[in-house]
């Protein structure tokens, strides 16, 4: 036995969303060197493809029934709002700090929240409204409006935020009968040719010295998928989300030592503010 399976699972579920942390600062600081001689959707193309690579070498051991679903059209509506998202996000990465683009993140369970109440009638408690009200103070803290120029792609930020809620939302009408393998095959074989269509206008081959960072974009993509869905086995959601929050201080410190970058003491504490909101919503949910 190795030394993680011995571990207690909350501290399996620590170092796998140590994992997710790790794979999504590869896949912020791999965007923003790769976007020096590419486009977005370019980046975005290479990510599907290796990623989805990956995924049918790992069919290769688990079996093929995970390609399999009964909700085709459903995998599609919901990668053409991840692909929007994701796009949005890759826009945030390149144009400003990186711990405000993770920080805006935490709020995709609030709206996730919101979605549901919306469109799946799922009950809104007051401990929800409360998480959600707190996650929108801690955005007010982060974005300064009328003290602080809002840049506009902060705001792509948080429509990113907002669609992957909606690809979040589309995923509990499938998660029931197709597994987390059967998603990420669907959402990279129906985003990936999206991304190329849309990136052979300008597409440009990378350079020797970026090539590498091509690599590891698409298996960081496919690392933060299976780093988060291991999370989730050992343990729940509320103990979760807030391991996420780790990914702050580590973008902090890389995008101090690769870019400059200053953590602006706003953005952690307004991020601390979102994250609690977003364990109100989880805890919740799962008392229910």
């Amino acid at each position: 036995m190795n030394v993680i399976t011995q571990m207690p699972s909350p501290l399996r579920a620590l170092m796998w969303m140590l994992g997710t942390s790790f794979f999504a600062i590869l896949i912020g600081v791999s965007g923003r060197e790769l976007s020096a001689e590419m486009s977005l959707f370019q980046i975005m193309f290479f990510r599907n493809l290796i990623c989805l690579l990956a995924t049918i070498v790992a069919f290769l051991f688990i079996g093929w029934k995970s390609v399999r679903t009964n909700f085709i059209g459903r995998h599609i509506v919901r990668n053409v709002v991840h692909f929007s998202a994701t796009y949005l996000w890759f826009v945030g990465i390149v144009s400003i700090p990186m711990a405000e683009v993770f920080a805006l993140e935490f709020t995709t369970p609030l709206w996730t929240a919101l979605l549901a109440w919306i469109f799946l009638g799922e009950r809104l408690g007051r401990r929800r409204i409360a998480g959600v009200l707190l996650g929108f103070f801690g955005v007010l803290i982060i974005l300064r409006p009328g003290i602080a120029i809002i840049h506009p792609a902060a705001m792509a930020v948080i429509g990113a935020a907002v669609g992957l809620a909606v690809a979040y939302v589309l995923t509990k009408s499938v998660i029931k009968q197709d597994s987390p393998w059967t998603i990420l095959f669907w959402m990279n074989l129906v985003q990936l040719p999206i991304s190329l269509a849309l990136s052979l206008p300008t597409w440009m081959w990378p350079s020797v010295s970026l090539a590498p960072w091509v690599l590891v974009v698409g298996i960081a993509g496919f690392g933060v998928h299976y780093s988060i869905s291991k999370a989730l086995v050992y343990a729940d959601a509320s103990l979760v989300v807030p391991f996420d929050f780790l990914r702050l201080p580590l973008i902090s410190v890389v995008a101090w030592i690769l870019y400059n970058e200053f953590l602006d003491p706003f953005v952690f504490i307004g991020a601390a503010i979102i994250v609690g909101g977003s364990v109100l919503n989880v805890r919740r949910g799962l008392s229910q």
